[in-house]
């Protein structure tokens, strides 16, 4: 069986990136005999190397198209297609799993616009339509899309995807508590590893710290992610956090670092004495799945996939800041959090064993699909008996959301040169106006030089010369003087 992975590398999604590291390296650690491993993916690809047995399928693009796509499974013969999320993938000549991270715009509506849900109700419906099966992180997503997809015919199932920690090398080598002194930071602190979008709830977090305080002055809490949030685009949360971190001077309590580098965000997360995710709504969380893969203690949010991915947590309440206070109140700050490189190997090693499970689980999915596939080869004709122009007739809102995504991000990649070539060409002047004024420097020193040479050599040379015109002028006016005597 060809399993063709479609790489999820996005700029405003880091756990698109680990998702596709998790999956590849655990269905090549699994080694299953009958099943090879093919990753599609273009320049801007997070897999720089892939596990022994895994073959990279490189696109000279920023973009893989669904052209890119086509070509792919056709010549290299793909039996399967995963994770497919594309909301425009036409029927190819292998079976399609889709992949629904989540469906946040149901149970948090107010985070998106009007167009924002009915194009995420286009792509979702478009999807299951027109895949083979479905996958999903959790129980909690598989049981949302039964509920909102009752008459779905096809294969569906959840696979709980490992942490890509597992398959990393050099993860426990090292001391990782440079991290400390390189970011100004005490030795006892716990981390909170999310995007700062507005569902993260980082909010409740500085709301805890506020009250914990009170008791515990020594409470510090990390913060790493882009402080950015894509559906805002004003950032108007996340000025109102750091508002907040001013009013209640909690910068001596919370050190917010921005996007670090993965080492040290690693670093970080072993040094950390817990790791807290607060977030509102979840599909599968990578932060806790990391987390616990090296052993870590987590504080999380009483939703649903948090129960389900981490039974053995503290569990507060997104709404209400009290529990989380109580909970870093009793926490021992007198101490560090790093277990030490015995331990993360052992829990590491746990790890491991369940990415083989999970790879186990897709395993099943994709031949399930496989299946599907087969069962409506009459239906589906492949690449064969695909009309372009009906598919825009069935599907206008469809082309036109895509359209107006790639639109987007060709306008974005324009704005980013136009900007490197603009800075580009200030540096350019501003060295050719250094080099200009140095060269007027030059000139002037070579004139001055010249000026200086010539008046000398004129001294020098038209001293005999006035010599021999004054001894000239003597000599005409003595003959003259004796001539008029006579």
């Amino acid at each position: 069986m060809k399993i063709g992975f479609l790489d999820r590398t996005q700029a405003n999604w880091t756990a698109g990136a680990s998702y596709t590291r998790s999956m590849v390296h655990a269905l090549a650690n699994a080694s299953i005999a009958d099943c090879e491993v093919h990753v599609l993916g273009g320049r801007t690809s997070s897999l720089a190397e892939l596990p022994a047995g895994a073959k990279a399928i490189r696109f000279d693009a920023d973009v893989v198209s669904l052209t890119h796509i086509q070509e792919a499974v056709e010549a290299h013969g793909l039996d399967v297609l995963l994770p497919v999320t594309e909301a425009l993938l036409p029927q190819t000549a292998c079976a399609l799993v889709g992949w629904i991270p989540d469906f946040q715009h149901r149970h948090l509506p107010e985070y998106f616009s009007d167009e924002e849900l009915s194009q995420r109700d286009r792509y979702f419906g478009y999807l299951v339509d027109n895949c083979d099966a479905m996958m999903f992180s959790s129980e909690a997503v598989l049981a949302d899309f039964r509920a909102l997809y009752p008459s779905y015919a096809g294969a569906s199932g959840c696979a709980h995807f490992p942490s890509s920690f597992a398959y990393a090398r050099g993860m426990t080598e090292g001391d990782p508590r440079f991290v400390s002194g390189k970011y100004g930071l005490p030795r006892a602190f716990v981390l909170v590893a999310n995007q700062f979008w507005k569902h993260k709830n980082h909010r409740l977090v500085v709301e805890a710290v506020a009250l914990a305080r009170r008791l515990r002055p020594d409470v510090h809490v990390v913060m790493v992610g882009v402080p950015n949030d894509t559906r805002d685009p004003r950032n108007s949360h996340i000025s109102e956090l750091f508002g907040r971190l001013s009013v209640e001077k909690l910068f001596q309590n919370i050190s917010v670092l921005g996007e670090v580098p993965l080492p040290d965000l690693i670093a970080l997360m072993r040094c950390a004495i817990e790791v807290v995710q607060p977030s509102r709504f979840e599909g599968w969380n990578t932060t806790i799945e990391d987390s616990l893969a090296l052993g870590k203690r987590v504080a999380c949010s009483d939703i649903e996939s948090n129960r389900e991915q981490a039974p053995g947590a503290f569990f507060f309440p997104c709404y209400d800041a009290g529990p989380l206070a109580g909970h870093l109140q009793e926490i021992d700050w007198s101490c560090g959090g790093w277990s030490g490189v015995e331990a993360e190997r052992a829990s590491l090693q746990l790890e491991r064993e369940r990415g083989k499970r999970w790879a186990y689980s897709l395993i099943e999915i994709c031949r399930e699909a496989i299946e599907c596939r087969r069962r409506s080869a009459g239906v589906r004709a492949g690449w064969s008996g695909y009309d372009p122009e009906d598919e825009i007739r069935k599907h206008p809102l469809l082309h036109l959301d895509h359209l107006q995504t790639q639109n987007e991000y060709l306008r974005r990649r324009l704005d980013a040169l136009r900007e490197q070539w603009t800075e580009r060409a200030r540096l350019a002047r501003e060295k050719a106006g250094e080099d200009r004024l140095r060269l007027k420097e030059k000139v002037a020193e070579a004139t001055h030089r010249a000026e200086s040479l010539a008046e000398e050599l004129w001294r020098e040379k038209s001293t005999p010369m006035r010599v021999r015109l004054r001894d000239e002028m003597l000599r005409r006016l003595g003959r003259g003087g004796r001539a008029r005597s006579h």
